[in-house]
């Protein structure tokens, strides 16, 4: 929402019955040479979302209600960082946007706490420079390097006189856990970058998957101990599955959830079985009713009936939504205007890295299709403010097939039948209008013109049938 609050809208938010004591924290500033109109302000479970308006001079001003302290999210146009918030609090900053994490000071009643932040981040990325060269090296010369980041940033914390030594014992937490992370990265990197796994020890993983997951002070404020808790999921489930047969994974999370103490870390441990909602899974009315009973959010419970109703209408054989999107050439294209051949979809933005590392492939199967009973659409989902990007970067790439644009991007009834949230996605559709697969192989995966190819000979009646959202 625009944050325009009169005051009986506070006041009824003061007072309202949550159950939980919030604060109002002000949050202002300046933005020199700014383009965008609003600063948006969430925290880590979502569960705060304002946007404060920039002026024509880029400078902003509102306030809000917390109800911890902690880190939270402030984002101008692409660019987003952490802030830190404590209630009662006035924060004020000063950022240039041509250079936006380089340029960026805090005053207020928590400049210390927020001005060590920055500091802190522009060590971090000296000490880091190239992530490749950083983590594509041998084993014992990445161990090296992140015991010295550490050991650097750890120098900058106790050398800082200003902040008291709270601040300091949870900033050492957060140092250690970003470490962690950085070490669980390492494989990740590596084999992206070397096309071959490096050569672990067998117990490499043990510090990740033996984390503390009790801490509900760091699940509020590090962002790297959160994505280690889904990183021990994904670890310790793995471990205990091949262990014990007689589980599944389900069983697996009740009895690790018995053992925490944080509802948040509960609720997102819990919620890593949202991904079992997919059409591959027989027991998915089972599975869904088992993993509806253990969340207790309503987001999280929104988010897994939403997953499973798509699982169940997007199986294969099912008819796909259609969709009606303007096509780069002029005009508009719509799903039902290809009816009679077989469609690749590619879902892409101009700011997506990934999407744009497959298009020399996909360009590859547009020329090696040429003629056949096949259309490649790659669908843009960039925001409005985006479009003359996607305008510029489609003929730069000069991919082929047809392009188009989704201006509701995630949000379009098309994105949404297929539960689209990470791209690039990829999805095929028959010549009657029904799904052959809602996640097809990359153009760059070695076995997609196989795949293609034992459609494009599947000869059945061209009756087109589509459904509207």
């Amino acid at each position: 929402m625009k944050f325009q609050l009169s005051l009986t809208t506070f006041l009824i938010l003061l007072f309202s019955c949550s159950g939980i004591e919030k604060s109002n924290i002000t949050f202002a500033g300046n933005i020199k040479n700014n383009t965008e109109s609003i600063v948006k302000v969430s925290n880590y479970k979502s569960s705060l979302s304002e946007e404060i308006e920039i002026d024509s001079s880029g400078n902003f001003n509102g306030s809000f209600l917390i109800d911890k302290e902690g880190y939270y999210y402030f984002q101008i146009g692409r660019s987003y960082t952490t802030v830190f918030f404590s209630p009662n609090n006035k924060v004020f900053v000063d950022i240039d946007a041509d250079s936006f994490f380089q340029k960026i000071s805090y005053s207020g009643t928590l400049q210390k706490e927020n001005n060590y932040n920055v500091s802190k981040s522009k060590l971090r990325s000296k000490l880091v420079g190239d992530a490749k060269e950083y983590f594509v090296v041998p084993l014992d010369e990445f161990l090296s390097k992140i015991d010295n980041t550490k050991r650097q940033l750890l120098q900058l914390l106790e050398s800082n006189t200003q902040l008291n030594e709270k601040t300091k014992a949870i900033e050492r937490k957060i140092i250690h856990y970003e470490y962690l992370q950085a070490y669980n990265n390492y494989q990740k990197f590596y084999s992206y970058h070397k096309k071959v796994n490096a050569d672990l020890p067998a117990d490499y993983y043990e510090p990740v998957i033996n984390m503390d997951l009790n801490d509900d002070e760091m699940f509020r404020y590090s962002r790297a101990y959160r994505n280690l808790v889904v990183e021990n999921f994904r670890l310790s489930s793995k471990k205990a599955l091949a262990e014990n047969e007689q589980i599944d994974i389900i069983d697996f999370v009740e009895g690790q959830i018995k053992k925490m103490n944080s509802q948040d870390i509960k609720e997102q441990f819990t919620s890593m079985l949202i991904r079992q909602m997919k059409q591959s899974n027989s027991n998915i009315d089972r599975d869904y009713i088992r993993i509806d009973s253990l969340l207790t959010t309503k987001r999280m419970k929104d988010k897994l009936l939403l997953r499973y109703r798509s699982a169940k209408e997007n199986t294969s054989g099912a008819v796909a939504v259609d969709f009606n999107y303007e096509n780069f050439e002029g005009g508009r294209t719509s799903l039902k205007d290809l009816s009679g051949k077989i469609v690749y979809i590619d879902v892409w933005a101009t700011w997506c890295g990934p999407c744009i590392k497959e298009m020399p492939a996909l360009k590859e199967l547009v020329d090696y299709y040429q003629g056949k009973d096949i259309e490649f659409v790659s669908v843009s989902i960039d925001s409005e403010k985006d479009y003359q990007k996607w305008r510029k970067m489609v003929p730069e790439k000069n991919v082929g097939g047809i392009q188009l644009y989704d201006p509701e991007g995630l949000n379009s009834s098309f994105m949404k039948s297929f539960s689209v949230s990470l791209i690039p996605r990829f999805m095929m559709i028959d010549r009657q209008g029904k799904i052959i697969t809602a996640h097809a192989p990359r153009p760059s995966s070695e076995n997609i013109k196989a795949f293609i190819d034992s459609h494009l000979n599947d000869n059945k009646p061209k009756v087109v049938k589509f459904k509207t959202s």
